[in-house]
């Protein structure tokens, strides 16, 4: 029975499916394309407010969720250059006054322990803590808490290719949990306030550090 179907079967019959499948695939090429060779800003009020080099702050809430807040800073280098930076803490953070110390404690291929003693605010005297940083290169930088002050610390460095892949939109996310002793809110407005300079001082190093 499936012999003679298929001998039933010719190209004249198959040629819409075959042409529609093929127009998917190229159409689903095109937008993943366009997605990683585009800022997902392209045309907004927000690209163009990066392009004029400045640091646009976001913050997303939702009910009974921990705040987040996002920074974002245009970079004037490819992702693959910016990566060997954003992947190294220790030079990204160094023009950062506020981070104390930052130190490598172990690295492999895709991880990597990273200590910090950091002050975001003159009320509060420094905090310390340990994050594992996972990496996935060269557009991605997931983190977490492993242990330290704070109840928890979740976010991602992100690096989006812009301008055909010339320049990179740098992404800093941050959830932050600092447990019942710390008043939430106080601390992420200061967190929040504070992400331009942060932003603007990783640029810096990462300009200082690149050809």
């Amino acid at each position: 029975m499936l012999i003679p179907f298929l001998r039933s079967l010719s190209w004249q019959s198959l040629r819409p499916q075959f042409v529609a499948c093929l127009f998917a695939g190229l159409s689903l090429t095109a937008f993943w394309l366009a997605l990683f060779s585009t800022p997902v800003f392209a045309d907004s009020v927000e690209w163009q407010t990066l392009k004029q080099g400045k640091v646009v702050v976001k913050q997303y809430t939702a009910p009974n969720t921990v705040p987040s807040v996002e920074a974002r800073i245009l970079i004037p280098k490819p992702p693959e250059k910016v990566w060997t930076v954003v992947s190294d803490p220790e030079t990204l953070l160094e023009s950062e006054r506020k981070v104390k110390q930052v130190k490598v404690l172990s690295r492999s291929a895709n991880k990597q322990n990273v200590s910090f003693s950091v002050i975001m605010t003159s009320l509060f005297p420094a905090f310390n803590y340990i994050l594992l940083q996972e990496l996935s290169p060269p557009y991605l930088i997931n983190f977490h808490r492993v242990s330290g002050s704070f109840k928890d610390i979740q976010g991602a460095w992100r690096l989006i290719p812009a301008d055909n892949g010339t320049k990179t939109i740098l992404s800093y996310t941050l959830k932050l949990d600092p447990g019942p002793l710390v008043p939430r809110s106080l601390l992420l407005t200061a967190v929040k306030s504070d992400l331009p300079n942060f932003m603007n001082n990783a640029k810096t190093s990462i300009n200082k550090n690149l050809p």
